[in-house]
């Protein structure tokens, strides 16, 4: 983890699925003491990266008649051979930039402009496991998955894992959403913010801060000084309009699918892949064949 990624999770909101988020506590303490070893095993996944740029890699799927290639946001789309469906990764937490070890939602923007732009790729396969994503990045990602959809066939799927949150956004702006497994999971539709209060920390080490504001700078910070004296009010008013913005998002995207039941599927919780159908969060759960020949189908219809 670098310093950008330690960052984004310090100063951002998050759409994200909160069990997987306390699990980035103990590294990013790690990386305040000192102790996280994080940074040696990026760089070593990033020189492991660097051997798969610009080729395509085959995928190899029983009964497609179509040639499959995972791509990423280094792949030489011109390399692609014709009539094929581009496969992309979106696997973990996505931030909007990409790490040493990781693309982020503005890399996969421009990747799915490019496969929008290929006479080779005739359609574009989102395979998504992810708890979600930070904020910032995912709109405009998850817009232009929908705008590339009304030019080739765009699916999701979710391979024995999880779409939650931001990740959920995103896969839902495709032209199709679909679970291999019924033990899948999809939604976690809502946000939150953790803030960190180093304050302790900062005076057990004998160090004293001191913040420093113009006298015409009332409102610079207002929201995290008082949250740290426990007063969240701001902070709240801040996610319930990004929040806002994502339920309008996925309820657009999911159309007359939705099936909405009260405040469900807008209150943040997780669904399995059965329940997310009934729901119409999903729209099917089906072998990644039968998904293949889904997008096949949807190819026939474009030409």
């Amino acid at each position: 983890m670098s310093f950008k990624t330690a960052s984004a999770i310090l100063r951002g909101d998050w759409l994200i699925e909160p069990s997987y988020a306390r699990n980035l506590l103990p590294l990013l303490k790690g990386m305040i003491k000192g102790t996280s070893t994080a940074d040696q095993t990026s760089i070593k996944e990033k020189e492991l990266r660097t051997d798969q740029i610009l080729s395509p890699s085959k995928k190899y799927i029983n009964g497609s008649k179509n040639n499959i290639y995972s791509v990423n946001p280094t792949t030489a789309i011109e390399r692609v051979p014709n009539n094929s469906i581009a496969v992309i990764d979106l696997l973990g937490p996505i931030l909007k930039y990409g790490d040493f070890c990781s693309y982020g939602s503005v890399e996969f923007n421009d990747l799915i402009i490019r496969l929008s732009n290929s006479d080779q790729v005739k359609g574009i396969l989102l395979n998504i496991d992810s708890p979600g994503s930070q904020s910032d990045g995912t709109g405009m990602l998850a817009e232009t998955i929908r705008q590339v959809s009304k030019i080739k066939p765009v699916i999701t799927v979710i391979q024995d894992g999880i779409a939650a949150s931001g990740a959920m956004w995103i896969g839902c702006a495709a032209q199709e959403i679909y679970c291999t497994r019924v033990t899948d999971q999809v939604g976690s539709i809502g946000a939150y913010c953790t803030i960190y209060d180093f304050a302790g920390f900062f005076e057990q080490n004998g160090i004293k801060v001191h913040n420093i504001y113009a006298p015409q700078s009332i409102d610079k910070n207002k929201d995290y000084k008082e949250a740290v004296k426990g007063n969240y009010t701001l902070m709240q008013a801040d996610l319930k309009f990004l929040v806002k913005d994502f339920i309008d998002q996925v309820s657009f995207f999911r159309g007359q699918r939705l099936k909405v039941n009260g405040n469900e599927p807008f209150t943040g919780k997780m669904y399995y892949a059965k329940d997310a159908l009934k729901i119409g969060l999903i729209d099917g759960i089906k072998p990644i064949s039968e998904v293949i020949k889904r997008m096949e189908n949807l190819i026939k219809l474009r030409t």
